[in-house]
């Protein structure tokens, strides 16, 4: 995942600041997370589950996309001209 700086200096990956938007402010979900690691990874497989159910399709053509975009960028690069 991408890293990107905060204001304090901490380096933090996309995913933190997705949850960061989505939870209020004072919610400090990094110490729960610490805290109870398994109810955490059991919310987290729930939820993506029922985000698969739901938007699986969604998910998964988002994501095929963005692999033939990266890899057609790799091979453009690669070969050091716009091939693809």
């Amino acid at each position: 995942m991408d890293e990107y700086r905060q204001a304090d200096g901490n380096s933090s990956t996309a995913a933190d600041g997705v949850v960061d938007e989505l939870m209020p402010t004072e919610f400090d979900w990094p110490r729960l997370v610490r805290r109870y690691p398994l109810a955490a990874l059991g919310l987290a497989t729930l939820g993506g589950y029922v985000l698969g159910r739901h938007r699986g399709r969604e998910i998964l053509e988002a994501f095929s996309l963005y692999a033939a975009d990266s890899v057609s960028e790799q091979i453009n690069h690669i070969l050091g001209k716009e091939v693809l």
